[in-house]
C-alpha cells in the first residue's frame, strides 16, 4: 500500500510540474507568463546628467582670443593659424673651439644598427664541490 501511495503522488507531482511548465511555456510565446519580463533598450531610457562645474582657480578668458568659441567650427581648415616657437639657445662662448673642424651634427658619422654587441659571459662559481652532487658519469654538454 505504502508502495503505491509513492508512486501516486510521484505521478501526481509529475502531471503537476507538466501542467506548469506547459502555461509557463504558453505564457512566454504569448507575452502573458507571470515571469515573462520584456527586453527593455537601453537607448529607450533617459538619463539625467549632473553638470559639475569645473573650478580652475584663474580665469581663462584672459588666455583666450576676443571671441572665442569652443563650438563654433571655422569656416575654412587653413585659416587656422599655429605659432611655432623655435627655440634658440644663446651660449655665451664659442662653441667651435670645442668641435671637430668638419663637424657637422647633421651627418651620419656611423651606422647605429651596425654596431654589434657582444655579451659577456657570466662565470658562476660556487662555493661546493658540484661534482658531489652529479652522477660519476655526467659529462657536460658543449655549446660550440
Amino acid at each position: 500500500m505504502n508502495n503505491k501511495l509513492n508512486v501516486m503522488t510521484r505521478e501526481i507531482l509529475t502531471g503537476i510540474i507538466g501542467l506548469v511548465t506547459t502555461a509557463l511555456a504558453f505564457g512566454m510565446q504569448t507575452g502573458n507568463s507571470p515571469i515573462y519580463t520584456p527586453q527593455i533598450e537601453g537607448d529607450s531610457i533617459a538619463y539625467i546628467e549632473e553638470e559639475i562645474p569645473v573650478e580652475l582657480g584663474f580665469d581663462t578668458a584672459s588666455y583666450l582670443p576676443d571671441g572665442f568659441d569652443a563650438y563654433d567650427l571655422p569656416e575654412n581648415i587653413m585659416d587656422i593659424s599655429y605659432i611655432r616657437e623655435d627655440a634658440s639657445v644663446q651660449l655665451d662662448f664659442n662653441v667651435c673651439k670645442y668641435l671637430p673642424r668638419v663637424f657637422d651634427p647633421y651627418k651620419e658619422y656611423f651606422d647605429l644598427n651596425s654596431i654589434e654587441y657582444i655579451e659577456e659571459e657570466e662565470v658562476i662559481e660556487f662555493d661546493f664541490d658540484i661534482h658531489d652532487y652529479l652522477p660519476s658519469d655526467f659529462t657536460p654538454i658543449s655549446t660550440f
